[in-house]
């Protein structure tokens, strides 16, 4: 299952950079589709569109045939219904297959055994095709083109990148993964309008791009480690700061093992940064959803951490969640070394905005604000967060 997992992550991965790749390639006046009207990517240039549909088969021996049935079958469906005697559409059907390079085209015995197949989702496709198709028009006009690995495919789109002028240094950590982002961005639009760009001005706003990206699919770049670390080194200064008002948003619901690993996050970060006397600031941790907050707290005190939570009785109070404690300079002693709150009973600004506001797993918040620093992470376990924010010197 965890192999049948992370083909299916690279599967995704492989058609989000054919579709970059597509884009630093493309020439003038094109236009790129991701989720196209017609295939997984489409291309419109010079008057016809070039219909791309991406298969990542690593874990294939070699290529056959019968691999490939359904997204020809697809391909020529759409033909026969859109057939026109100028050509508009090309199909190309780009795979990868351990040890296959180039190209080739598809024979006329070779459809006809596609068109014979027994299975009965593709004879579904098969009932679809239009009759009375022009079986030698679509063969000219289809090609399978066999692509790289994902290492080596993002290591080509890495070259083309610095080719494209953007700074060396800056590619691996954060233009790429930038464009990565924008790209999954894009493939969740619900309009075909929405998901295409002009290619042109997709790379002319990575230009002004500044900030590391740090989202699900980081883990899967090739570049993964100088992310982290131009991460790690952005966040340090900041880090570094005694007196610096932090707040967290977290969505444990799409977090894996949260429950299990919150408390050790927690207290690891408290006692890296609100362990002296001028650490007189608790960092705010603010839980969205349907969250037991109060279990949390009972598990944070029963672990040494005193908790401020808003509450006076049964009535929340804004005022007391931003208190600041009472501190003892020697030996250092806090009255408490955090605040814990439910993210819905914060309904309030705080009376001094936030220097650093980490949204984790969430999309916006109400605090939002271009005079805070905003962190945006989408992870899928606390201890990516643990590392770049110096919490821990390895990366599992």
């Amino acid at each position: 299952m965890a192999r049948t997992a992370e083909y299916s992550i690279k599967g995704y991965l492989y058609q989000f950079l054919r579709y970059l790749s597509e884009i630093l390639v493309a020439g003038a006046d094109t236009k790129i589709t991701i989720e196209g009207a017609i295939e997984d990517i489409d291309v419109c240039a010079s008057g016809f569109t070039t219909a791309v549909q991406c298969k990542y088969h690593e874990q294939a021996d070699k290529f056959t045939l019968g691999k490939i049935y359904k997204p020809i079958l697809l391909m020529l469906e759409h033909f026969s219904k859109n057939f026109t005697i100028t050509p508009t559409v090309y199909y190309r059907l780009f795979c990868h297959f351990p040890n296959q390079s180039g190209s080739q085209t598809l024979t006329n015995s070779e459809l006809k055994t596609v068109l014979a197949t027994e299975s009965d989702p593709l004879k579904t496709i098969i009932k679809r095709i239009a009759p009375g198709f022009d079986r030698d028009e679509f063969l000219k006009r289809f090609t399978i083109e066999f692509g790289q690995s994902t290492d080596a495919l993002q290591q080509t789109v890495l070259e083309a990148l610095r080719a494209k002028g953007f700074s060396a240094e800056d590619v691996e950590a954060i233009i790429y993964p930038n464009a990565i982002h924008r790209i999954v961005e894009l493939a969740t639009k619900p309009s075909v309008t929405d998901r295409t760009v002009d290619p042109l001005i997709f790379l002319r706003d990575l230009q002004d791009v500044r900030q590391v990206t740090f989202t699900r699919w980081t883990r899967e770049l090739a570049t993964r480690a100088q992310i982290f670390k131009r991460l790690r080194g952005d966040l340090r200064p900041s880090l570094g700061h005694n007196a610096r008002g932090r707040t967290f948003v977290l969505d444990p619901s799409t977090i894996e093992r949260f429950d299990e690993d919150v408390v050790r996050f927690i207290k690891k970060f408290v006692e890296r940064y609100c362990c002296k006397y001028l650490h007189s600031n608790p960092p705010l941790f603010m839980i969205v959803g349907n969250y037991d907050v109060n279990g949390l707290e009972t598990r944070l005190h029963d672990a040494g951490l005193r908790c401020a939570n808003g509450f006076v009785g049964t009535s929340f109070r804004s005022e007391e969640l931003f208190r600041r404690p009472m501190v003892k300079r020697s030996p250092f002693a806090i009255e408490f070394s955090l605040r814990l709150a439910g993210r819905a009973n914060v309904t309030e600004n705080p009376p001094k905005r936030p220097d650093e506001l980490f949204l984790v797993n969430v999309t916006n918040d109400p605090w939002e604000n271009p005079d805070v620093n905003i962190h945006r992470f989408e992870i899928e376990h606390l201890s990516d967060l643990e590392y770049v924010l110096q919490l821990r010197n390895n990366y599992a």
